[in-house]
């Protein structure tokens, strides 16, 4: 691509994301790694450069216009992969506190390459564990400790309660990311007793037809 940079921006902006030079920088050499790295081990079938802002940076973006992260707010990305939405997130709004958690010894690699590598590290307010989030959910320091669960892969809602719930404040909410909205009725439905179970109910489910995602947003009402 001739100016990937200015691409970059122009196609942001057209999704209502401006970005500043900075974060421009960000992405752009976020893109670079992954690419590089992706040569060596398997961190993404998107390796289109078109195809790697929309389906990976402006997806993972794309809860926020639904959404509000408040500077200081702890969220932890279960199962980030290479850092989405997490990664992305954490670039758009600096100043939360970004958990990620990747079980792939690899994909852990890339991660702890990259954040530093992006300047993350604000006030070490960046953590990254590559570990099951099954065990980070029965970890004394991660159960009941954050305000957002992000989830942004294919399993169950029924699947991922047990360690995604637990790892929530009261009040806190967890957001899975699911592709179109044909059987997410079905999933809720499935996954009603193990939320109860856990103190957890479903608050909404937020559509994006841009982006053909849809959002499952579960609240934890009981500690």
């Amino acid at each position: 691509m001739v100016n990937y940079k200015q691409h970059l921006k122009e196609a942001f902006n057209r999704y209502g994301f401006p970005l500043t030079t900075r974060q421009v920088a960000q992405f752009t050499q976020y893109r670079d790694e992954l690419l590089r790295w992706n040569a060596r081990i398997n961190l993404t079938a998107i390796t289109d450069a078109d195809a790697i802002i929309h389906k990976h940076f402006l997806d993972s973006l794309s809860v926020l216009k639904y959404i509000t992260l408040r500077d200081g707010d702890s969220i932890i990305d279960v199962g980030t992969g290479a850092g989405f939405p997490g990664v992305v997130l954490k670039i758009y709004v600096p100043e939360v506190r970004l958990t990620l958690v990747e079980a792939s010894k690899k994909k852990a690699s890339f991660l702890k390459f990259i954040v530093p590598q992006l300047r993350l590290y604000q006030a070490e307010n960046v953590a990254i564990l590559a570990e099951r989030a099954e065990v980070c959910a029965q970890q004394p320091a991660h159960i009941g400790a954050y305000d957002w669960v992000f989830t942004r892969y294919i399993a169950t809602l029924a699947d991922s309660a047990d360690f995604c719930l637990p790892l929530l404040k009261q009040n806190g909410k967890w957001i899975a990311y699911k592709s179109g909205v044909e059987t997410i009725k079905t999933e809720i439905d499935e996954s009603a007793t193990c939320l109860n179970t856990l103190g957890g109910v479903v608050e909404t489910v937020l559509t994006n037809a841009k982006f053909n995602r849809s959002y499952v947003v579960m609240r934890r009402v009981k500690v």
